[in-house]
């Protein structure tokens, strides 16, 4: 007799999925910066079920319900170098955050309105660090010229006391970018880290490091660390007065600690700490009251890539412990009075802020989970290691199809989607995406690349894409579809690529350049090169020529052969374009020029257009249209019905 608990059979790509678009869009929260201070944790989270509003919250571990801090209208985020980041700081019984409306600075005390601190149109802010000595903030700056094209940016100082609350004076400048300000405990110093054009800050930044006068004026800066082909990141004093930095001076982003004479190595280990700062004010370790630095690598421990750790070491480099955690990844490391805190990332359950108590053990507590995604139809994902070419090994995560209430039929292979991240300067996601689930649910094989230029493989791999753009990431996501095809993982006739912004750009080209793919679905991508360099913003208006390898006197042409629109007569696979309407890095234009020579050669080509959305996708309703638009065009374009 058959069995009752057989389940049935459905082709693949057309599983009975328990997961909607709607359930992506509201069961899944993004975490921004997490700071633990007190007996708290502070945090940001994005709310898509309220047109992406990002509130501000807290909670003490172990509380049931966490206490939201702001209520719409308010939403706490900062736009400086466009990708924002260092949005609030919590001190002691005062808040301070930036709102998105109008980018000043609101001051705030639980339980009561938020109050303006500034009235500054002209300015954007960022990245605090109190300097409670003076009774002030230090922040990063972004203020617009008038008559200037790009935002002049600085470190600057702002009033919370005295005559006039809310004073904006200018601290630092000279440089064309700022980040991480950070005083000493006494009072004495500042550090921050500084890099010009056209470099990008895990290229080339350099640390500096000076005297704080008794009337508040900073002094010459010196600089300790990074430049010269160097980048170091993320500074931050110890109790001691040593200063403990990210530097990627051996090849890895490693822990270094300057005594106040020299730069030492704390770390020398091939695992990068620090993470690429497109955001301001990530954290990739945090200094406890008693000098003992926590710090949380990239690479997992166990041999399948999964299993983070945390390196427990003073600032002499010794009394070193590695504790291993079960989660993928740990970001924006900060303590509070329970122990260490952390946004831990797992494949299967997502991300959740997590307190980690601080003894022989790292027994853990959630304080809020950015999923509710159910476990029984969720993929879990598989490190693995392909060949791209002769001595090239490239890694991705691969996810099976998976669902706990559908087969496939009998000797069918699965459609697949290969996903390309953005960046190109950053990394396949180490946690639970309800996206790639969204998929993998339905019948469909996810691998998302970490192709030739991403983060936590050393420098030497993300440099293998300078001046190979367009080229080395198409070559490394096209020989992970021919992995997957060869390793009779998916239907080699059914295999799509899928990418947003820079991985959109990877997209048009693989498609511009390759017949691997069946279809192609970039979200707000580039299709011209030229048209991005002339239009993009400041904090990325040199990134393309390292990438490119030209310079700003001659790359017309290496643009002009690199560019999806140029190529246009390759493209013969259907195309899908998104795009924000409000967008500022990849303009509206570079999709609708794409999807208008599409039309005129009668490639098969859709282009969905959203008013309200900047540079990724933040309202309910824009992620529910464009998953439910995907899924449609890539059944249609592999023939699944």
């Amino acid at each position: 007799m058959a069995s009752s608990a057989r389940k049935p059979v459905h082709p693949f790509g057309l599983w009975p999925s328990p997961i909607s678009a709607e359930d992506v869009a509201r069961g899944t929260r993004r975490f921004g910066l997490v700071q633990g201070d007190g007996d708290y944790v502070y945090w940001t989270e994005g709310r898509p079920e309220e047109k992406g509003r990002q509130t501000l919250l807290r909670a003490r571990p172990g509380a049931r319900t966490p206490e939201e801090l702001i209520a719409a209208p308010w939403s706490a985020r900062s736009r400086v170098h466009e990708y924002g980041g260092g949005e609030f700081l919590a001190a002691g019984d005062w808040i301070y955050f930036v709102n998105d409306a109008d980018q000043d600075i609101y001051v705030l005390q639980p339980g009561s309105a938020p109050q303006r601190l500034t009235h500054a149109t002209d300015t954007r802010f960022a990245d605090f660090t109190i300097d409670a000595a003076r009774s002030r903030l230090i922040a990063v700056a972004e203020r617009q010229v008038d008559g200037r094209q790009q935002p002049d940016n600085l470190l600057v100082a702002v009033a919370l006391g005295g005559k006039k609350p809310g004073t904006v004076t200018d601290l630092v400048t000279g440089h064309d970018f700022y980040a991480a300000p950070r005083i000493s405990l006494d009072g004495s110093q500042l550090a921050f880290v500084a890099w010009d054009l056209p470099g990008m800050p895990w290229d080339e930044a350099g640390l500096s490091i000076a005297k704080i006068s008794a009337d508040g004026s900073v002094g010459r800066p010196r600089r300790i660390a990074g430049g010269k082909g160097v980048a170091a990141s993320h500074p931050s004093f110890a109790p001691d007065g040593t200063l403990v930095f990210i530097s990627d001076e051996n090849g890895w982003g490693n822990l270094w600690a300057f005594d106040g004479q020299e730069t030492r190595a704390l770390t020398k280990l091939k695992k990068d700490f620090g993470r690429p700062p497109w955001s301001l004010a990530t954290k990739p370790y945090a200094i406890d009251a008693s000098g003992r630095i926590f710090a949380a690598p990239i690479a997992g421990k166990r041999p399948d890539g999964f299993g983070s750790e945390v390196l427990a070491l003073d600032t002499r480099g010794r009394k070193r412990e590695w504790h291993t955690l079960a989660e993928n990844q740990l970001d924006c490391l900060s303590l509070c009075r329970d122990g260490l805190v952390a946004i831990a990332s797992a494949g299967g359950t997502g991300s959740a802020i997590t307190c980690y108590t601080l003894g022989e053990t790292y027994d853990e507590t959630h304080v809020r989970s950015s999923s509710d995604l159910a476990p029984d139809d969720v993929s879990f994902p598989k490190l693995v290691t392909f060949p791209a070419g002769k001595g090239v090994k490239v890694h991705a995560f691969y996810y099976a199809p998976t669902n706990s209430s559908a087969i496939p039929p009998r000797g069918a292979k699965p459609p697949a989607i290969v996903l390309a991240h953005g960046g190109p300067t950053s990394m396949a996601s180490r946690s639970l995406a309800a996206r790639v689930q969204f998929y993998t649910s339905r019948g469909f094989a996810v691998l998302d690349v970490d192709y030739a230029g991403s983060t936590g493989y050393g420098r030497a791999y993300r440099e293998r894409l300078d001046g190979q753009w367009g080229l080395a990431d198409v070559a490394d996501c096209a020989a992970g579809a021919k992995w997957l095809s060869s390793s009779g993982l998916a239907d080699p006739q059914r295999i799509a690529i899928a990418g947003g912004s820079a991985g959109g750009y990877t997209v048009l080209m693989a498609l511009a350049t390759t017949t691997t793919f069946a279809a192609g679905a970039s979200h707000y991508g580039i299709s011209d090169l030229s048209l991005l360099l002339e239009h993009t913003h400041k904090f990325e208006s040199g990134y393309l020529h390292r990438l490119m390898g030209t310079t700003p006197k001659s790359w017309k042409k290496v643009f002009r052969e690199r560019s999806p629109l140029t190529l246009i007569e390759g493209i013969t696979a259907p195309v899908i374009l998104f795009q924000g309407l409000e967008d500022r890095v990849v303009p509206p234009e570079q999709s609708r020029l794409i999807a208008e020579k599409l039309r005129a050669r009668g490639t098969p080509v859709e282009l969905h257009e959203f008013a309200g959305e900047a540079h990724g996708f933040r309202r309910g309703d824009t992620i529910i249209s464009v998953l439910d638009a995907e899924l449609a065009f890539f059944l249609k374009a592999m023939g699944i019905s």
